[in-house]
């Protein structure tokens, strides 16, 4: 861990050779080339996958050879990069084996609506991390709770299997997603919060059914944005019921009532207390999504 610190403070601190960068852009792709670097018979290069899909080359039209350039491997490998989100805002800079990961998750990256994502409303929105609270302020203000302390009772309208629910509500300063979803046998909730997946440690859910002796009570670690909600529902990392134990908890007007709370991570032993009462309407989309989780 210590040696990756000093590659990315290194590379922070060396400037951007961009003549040099500009001959590592693939001629097809405009990337930046990574190994496997191949040539044509001229001595040009090209990257790996674009060579799979031609057969020319694109600068001089001579034939690809099966040749690696492994000269040209070894010093796109030590050379210092840009984010590709530099335009955008970001202005990190990183050697090759950081470059990517951190590009999968980098805050400039842009993002679709949460409600999309979580939900499957049709929402066209899609910008930076830094304005998806901005955005569902103001765009699904209906979906949209901000909470002092305490926790919040969430009714889930017109619970059925193949559902989608999800809530959004503000408080420790950050925008967080509660999100359920229901299939034929299985019930899913978690909570993500729209922040880095650094972050992951520092808040904790409580997620109730029940009252009194007659109640269940699941904690888990609040989870980024920026993983993919099939990443954490899908492996069992978060709140995972037989439909039918849910079933039970359904009032006479066919909601089902659940509280849940968001703690920071030192403080989760604090005692459970609603302090508001919200409603989640299903998605209006209720088909279970493709990747649906079976039990």
């Amino acid at each position: 861990m210590a040696s990756n610190n000093i590659t990315k403070k290194t590379a922070d601190r060396r400037q951007l050779n961009w003549d040099f960068l500009k001959e590592l852009e693939c001629p097809v792709c405009l990337e930046y080339m990574e190994s496997p670097i191949k040539l044509c018979e001229n001595g040009h290069n090209i990257c790996g996958s674009c060579g799979l899909q031609i057969s020319k080359c694109p600068s001089c039209r001579g034939t690809l050879i099966k040749t690696r350039n492994f000269t040209l491997e070894r010093i796109a490998a030590t050379a210092i990069y840009p984010c590709k989100y530099r335009e955008a805002g970001c202005e990190e800079t990183f050697t090759a084996n950081h470059r990517n990961s951190h590009q999968s998750e980098c805050l400039f990256h842009s993002k679709e609506c949460p409600f999309r994502t979580f939900s499957e409303v049709k929402c066209p929105w899609y910008g930076i991390l830094s304005d998806i609270e901005g955005h569902v302020r103001s765009e699904h203000s209906r979906e949209f709770s901000e909470i002092k302390n305490g926790g919040v009772e969430v009714t889930l309208q017109n619970f059925n299997k193949a559902q989608h629910y999800c809530k959004a509500i503000f408080m420790w300063g950050k925008l967080f997603c509660l999100v359920w979803e229901t299939t034929e046998l299985t019930f899913y909730f978690s909570v993500f919060h729209v922040g880095h997946k650094k972050e992951d440690e520092e808040f904790i859910y409580e997620f109730r059914l029940g009252k009194y002796s007659d109640k269940i009570l699941i904690r888990g670690l609040c989870r980024s944005y920026l993983w993919a909600k099939s990443e954490v529902l899908k492996t069992g990392d978060c709140v995972t019921l037989h439909y039918r134990t849910v079933q039970k908890y359904v009032n006479e007007s066919k909601n089902l009532p659940c509280e849940i709370e968001i703690l920071k991570k030192g403080n989760f032993e604090f005692p459970f207390v609603p302090t508001e009462r919200i409603l989640a309407a299903p998605s209006k989309n209720p088909a279970p999504s493709e990747d649906a989780w079976l039990a």
